[in-house]
């Protein structure tokens, strides 16, 4: 066990616990820092680790690799706390990277310490049903062009901000599924179709305002290219079937489980092609086993379904371990999702603070 290159996850909320099982089984030793955490949650995956500090300065060297899992405020505070330490730090990064207001902060730092290595980990990326979902798409349908791309991603986080945790008051519901639904639509947009709308203006949003949650559910839509149009669906608060604020594509109940929702649509002409992503129930309501994805590809001439077994989030942290251990360079931060939250979460207010000409309205126009 000494000999196993060593990790130290920050952060020991929901994104700390599983960075610290998915790194441990990736064969690594796991240290952990957190103020908060005195007592082990119950279980086993959210146990209370072997080696644990309160403060990062009292974590004895050398660590291999650094997973950064704060709360978003803090994540470049905690990167320069970690860049001091250790100029040639290798970084994993929790979604979002930053809020907007602090990307020249996390720019300059990597500017001052060119030996450092960072990579920000967000799983869609990563995620073998989509790959294959595309490949749907492709076999069936070769010659047509994508109309339509459609994401929502929800769930219900009421009893966590009850108490005090996972509150975004900075991005409100864009600051969590949000950066997850832009990987998803970079994976199944054409590239330059893509490039267009993360690099372009808000052209449509509305949403929910809800006094001490910020944003708690939000409606995107974009025509980023002639021809084929974006969607991006999410809620914090749970949703019911007949919430008129929940667009009617994502509101078949068959796509969501436990209060949560992960689903992609992919419109080719008269063709859907759709990825449930775990969780995923079963028509009788039962819940397919952890990781499984089901495919379907709804066609003219009939309808085809196919189940996925997958981690994303698994796959995404080997494959940001290795990069960052190995011998090239991993790509430039693209912080071109931080600055999509950040302009549509402006349309409603920042920090908290509620825009006057949306106070009050749900699901109102508030483009």
């Amino acid at each position: 066990m000494p000999d196993l290159p060593r990790v130290c996850v920050v952060g020991y909320g929901v994104a700390g616990r599983l960075h610290h099982h998915l790194l441990e089984a990736a064969g690594l030793r796991v240290c952990t820092v957190d103020p908060a955490l005195t007592t082990g949650p119950a279980g086993v995956r959210d146990r209370r680790p072997v080696e644990h500090w309160t403060r990062l300065d009292d974590v004895p060297g050398p660590v291999a690799l650094w997973s950064l899992c704060t709360p978003t405020r803090a994540h470049v505070d905690t990167l320069a706390a970690v860049l001091r330490r250790e100029p040639r730090a290798r970084v994993i990064l929790e979604k979002p990277a930053c809020r907007a207001e602090d990307a020249p902060r996390l720019l300059e730092l990597l500017r001052r310490h060119p030996e450092a290595r960072l990579i920000v980990v967000n799983q869609y990326r990563h995620a073998r049903a989509l790959r294959l979902l595309d490949g749907l798409r492709r076999r069936h349908m070769p010659s047509e062009p994508v109309t339509a791309v459609r994401v929502a991603f929800s769930k219900d986080r009421r009893a966590d901000m009850d108490a005090g945790r996972f509150i975004d008051r900075d991005h409100g519901v864009f600051g969590y599924e949000w950066p997850h639904m832009l990987a998803v639509a970079s994976r199944l947009l054409p590239a330059d179709t893509y490039r267009a709308y993360i690099e372009g203006p808000v052209q449509e949003v509305s949403g929910t305002v809800h006094p001490d949650y910020f944003i708690t559910a939000a409606l995107e839509r974009a025509t980023p290219a002639d021809g084929v149009t974006l969607e991006l669906y999410s809620s914090v608060v749970g949703d019911r079937p007949d919430d008129p604020g929940v667009p009617r594509w994502a509101r078949p109940f068959a796509h969501s489980t436990g209060g949560r929702r992960r689903l992609a649509q992919i419109q080719v002409g008269p063709a859907l092609f759709t990825a449930e992503m775990d969780p995923v129930a079963l028509p009788g309501g039962r819940r397919l086993p952890r990781n499984t994805h089901r495919l379907t590809a709804e066609l003219p001439t009939g309808r085809e379904e196919v189940l996925v077994n997958d981690s994303p989030l698994d796959n995404a942290l080997r494959t940001a371990v290795a990069r960052l251990l190995g011998d090239t360079p991993p790509p430039p931060v693209d912080l071109r999702p931080v600055h999509r939250i950040s302009a549509l979460a402006g349309r409603f207010g920042h920090h908290g603070r509620v825009a006057p000409a949306t106070a009050g309205r749900s699901h109102g126009g508030a483009a």
